[in-house]
């Protein structure tokens, strides 16, 4: 009987002769060093068929060296079952994912032509799992595996696939031709008629698995890929996306299997691990190893965000180093976009963000984006923004601080904050009431309309909000109060009470530390503003008022007094204070035509009109509400356009209410038509609209003209059903619509079985 060497040696041998240390080996094969250390010295006598097929590819070994190999293999403990190319063990401890399993098993059933299903996803995700559990369904004889190593620093080559495919499948096959497209030929001579479930897994791209593909049934192919290998067609798609929750604790709770470990701690570990099947398993194998650690000692290693990647690391598994293989795959400009998109402020960021951080133009920035997208490096959502998730922004941050120096950190940092704020305060302008119609541009991004401004407002706050935080934080005061105040006009359209408090909170403490009352009270203005309307904080509001007052009378500008007197009075009409609020209305209205202010004036009128009519005094309130109307439409005091036609909007509306109170519907009906019209010259939201023609139907309904009322109310049911509207500012249009209803249903009931009159029925 010959004698076999000893697997050790001749690994030793086969390395010495290719001139490689046990380190290149290692980097050439994906075995760990010490891996390779432990099988030269016979301490691990029996590797597994994969671990000695890696080594034979690494050492460029020779089919007759191959063999030796192998044997030395199988006589040191593990022996290759026939066909040689045997799946990988399957973890025990795999969990969930059945209806993905059911949908890939009846693709891979389909039929002819050869069914091909790609299963792709992002480190960690457990591909290779999935794979192994999708081809154990199929008997023994009839399955191959092959790992591509497509991460490997030298991935298989199409022609040594096929080598390693043909020599298992055709154990008779004497040399297996060079020729890649002969290879090709003899392997699909082989396939011929043979039912069987190929895995290719761990593909780099499309060129390593096209030539296996078999050119028709009953053979399946099944790959996997951190790539989404996309120059693959005809093939069924399946993108392994991170466990559910319940999965993820279930996945945890399989490791661990400790009394005491609550679900809310292992839920609490499972989202610390973003549901990473990889990560997962790390973190429960730490606890089950450990048993003097709890569920919240784990919890405490892994919140820490600066140790969370080294704290999931348990022997040969570590997640940073399976997202360091998706890494190394990029090309230099492609790790610099990865790396420094854990400099976005927010959750998720737009190519432009990323190529101001990059400090490229926005196209190759664009490729270097879907390159990270396709390796999973990064999630496109389906608004088209990008984010990844914690533990990727946590790896890129450490190779950001591995590779760049603290300078050039700080240097893209001041690069995205300045780009953030210029832009948001080009888009802020596009609001004012005489912004030109030229384009705004900054770096990257050109808007060219108040859509396009509003739309990326609202998009990137989640960013550009941090750089006005971390502008204030440095003390860059003026800067702070720029942006504010281009975003004025902006705020009025976007209901975000959380932003504009934050946004106004800032620019107000900015004011107050360059010492400026005047930017004082028109800062603290805007915040009584956001408490009173869109916080309905009034209590809160009062507060910010009365420093806006006192800011205003310490600057003598009497403007900003007049403005502060409004929203004084503005608050206490809130707070059901009407004789409060009516003083400081009638002030602010004396001080706004003092200092001319077209824009104030009318809306100083209108808060004295509605607390006046708050305290029952309804009359009192006619002269005011006239003298809106003829304070813009007079061309010598009209404020600007939009102003004065909304304010004209508002006073007949409440003129309106004042006759229908009083039952005067006539001189109702005229001020309403009269509002319609104005609205008809507006780009008013439609509930404008729908509050005006609620009242209309009322009236029409009063006086007795039912078809007008009829056809009123059709309006407003139209416009109720086209849009959705705040369940406040509909009370009272639902109850005028009820009693108008009320008023057409009466009279349908007087008319029940009364002849037709002279019209017909």
């Amino acid at each position: 009987m010959t004698e076999v060497t000893p697997f050790g040696v001749l690994l030793r041998g086969l390395r010495t002769v290719a001139d490689l240390t046990r380190a290149q080996l290692a980097a050439a094969t994906g075995v760990s060093v010490r891996a390779i250390s432990d099988l030269e010295r016979g301490i691990s006598r029996g590797p597994r068929v994969r671990t000695v097929e890696a080594l034979a590819d690494g050492l460029a070994a020779t089919d007759d060296d191959r063999a030796a190999l192998l044997a030395a293999a199988r006589d040191g403990g593990e022996v290759a079952p026939a066909g040689g190319l045997p799946l990988p063990r399957q973890v025990v401890d795999f969990t969930g994912r059945g209806e993905e399993l059911t949908r890939v098993a009846e693709w891979l059933a389909a039929g002819p032509p050869a069914p091909v299903v790609v299963v792709s996803g992002p480190a960690g995700v457990g591909k290779t799992s999935f794979a192994v559990r999708v081809a154990q369904r199929w008997p023994v004889e009839d399955r191959l595996f092959v790992d591509l190593r497509g991460l490997d620093a030298r991935p298989m080559a199409p022609a040594a696939v096929l080598a390693r495919l043909i020599r298992a499948l055709g154990p008779d096959v004497r040399v297996v031709p060079r020729d890649l497209d002969q290879a090709v030929a003899l392997w699909h001579g082989l396939l011929a008629g043979r039912r069987g479930l190929i895995v290719l897994d761990n593909a780099i791209s499309h060129d390593q698995v096209l030539p296996v593909l078999p050119p028709h049934g009953p053979t399946a192919v099944l790959v996997t890929s951190r790539r989404r290998l996309g120059g693959l067609g005809h093939v069924r798609r399946l993108h392994l996306k991170p466990l559910p929750a319940d999965d993820s604790v279930a996945l945890l709770r399989g490791i661990v299997d400790r009394a005491g470990a609550s679900p809310d701690a292992l839920r609490h570990i499972a989202e610390l691990c973003v549901h990473i099947p990889l990560a997962l398993r790390i973190a429960g194998n730490r606890l089950a190893s450990r048993p003097a650690w709890s569920p919240d000692d784990l919890i405490a290693r892994l919140a820490g965000q600066e140790r969370r990647l080294d704290n999931l690391a348990a022997g040969d598994l570590q997640v940073e180093a399976a997202f360091s293989l998706s890494y190394q795959q990029l090309s230099a400009p492609a790790q610099r976009v990865f790396r420094r998109l854990a400099l976005v402020p927010g959750p998720s960021t737009g190519a432009e963000l990323a190529s101001v951080l990059a400090g490229e133009p926005l196209r190759p920035t664009e490729e270097a984006l879907g390159d990270l997208v396709d390796l999973g490096l990064l999630q496109q959502r389906a608004d088209g923004r990008l984010e990844f998730h914690d533990l990727l922004r946590l790896y890129a941050g450490a190779e950001l601080e591995r590779t760049e120096t603290a300078a050039e950190r700080a240097a893209t940092a001041r690069r995205r904050d300045s780009w953030l704020l210029d832009t948001a305060i080009v888009a802020g302008r596009f609001f004012e009431p005489e912004h030109s119609s030229e384009p705004g541009v900054t770096t990257v991004v050109a808007l060219t309309d108040a859509a396009q401004a509003g739309a990326w407002l609202r998009r990137e706050a989640e960013n550009w909000l941090p750089a006005l935080r971390a502008a204030a934080a440095a003390g860059d005061d003026q800067r702070v109060i720029d942006v504010a105040e281009s975003l004025h006009w902006f705020s009025d359209t976007w209901d975000s009470g959380t932003v504009w408090e934050e946004v106004f909170t800032l620019s107000a403490g900015s004011a107050e530390r360059l010492g400026d009352d005047r930017l004082q009270a028109i800062h603290q203005g805007y915040l009584t503003w956001v408490h009173t309307l869109l916080l309905q904080q009034p209590e809160t509001a009062l507060a910010h008022a009365r420093r806006a007052l006192e800011a205003a009378v310490r600057s003598g500008d009497q403007r900003q007094q007049a403005w502060a007197g409004y929203y004084m009075s503005w608050v206490l009409y809130q707070l059901r204070e009407w004789d409060e609020s009516i003083g400081y209305a009638r002030t602010a209205v004396a001080e706004f035509r003092a200092a001319g202010d077209r824009e104030g004036l009318p809306n100083g009128l209108l808060q004295w009109a509605r607390a006046t009519q708050s305290a029952g005094r309804d009359e009192d309130t006619i002269p005011i509400l006239r003298e809106v109307i003829e304070a813009v439409t007079d061309p010598g005091t009209a404020p600007l356009r939009h102003i004065a036609l909304s304010a004209e909007l508002t006073a007949r509306d409440l003129l309106a209410d004042v006759e229908i109170s009083a039952g005067r519907w006539p001189a109702a009906r005229l001020e309403l038509l009269e509002a319609l019209a104005v609205l008809d010259r507006t780009g008013m939201p439609p509930i404008r609209r729908l509050i005006t023609l609620s009242r209309l139907a009322l009236v029409h309904a009063e006086i007795g003209d039912l078809a007008a009322a009829r056809a009123d109310l059709i309006l407003v049911r139209r416009i109720q059903v086209e849009g959705t509207w705040p369940a406040g500012q509909l009370a009272a249009v639902d109850e005028r619509v009820a009693r108008a209803e009320s008023i057409l249903a009466a009279d349908e009931a007087g008319n029940a079985g009364r002849p037709p009159g002279p019209g017909g029925a």
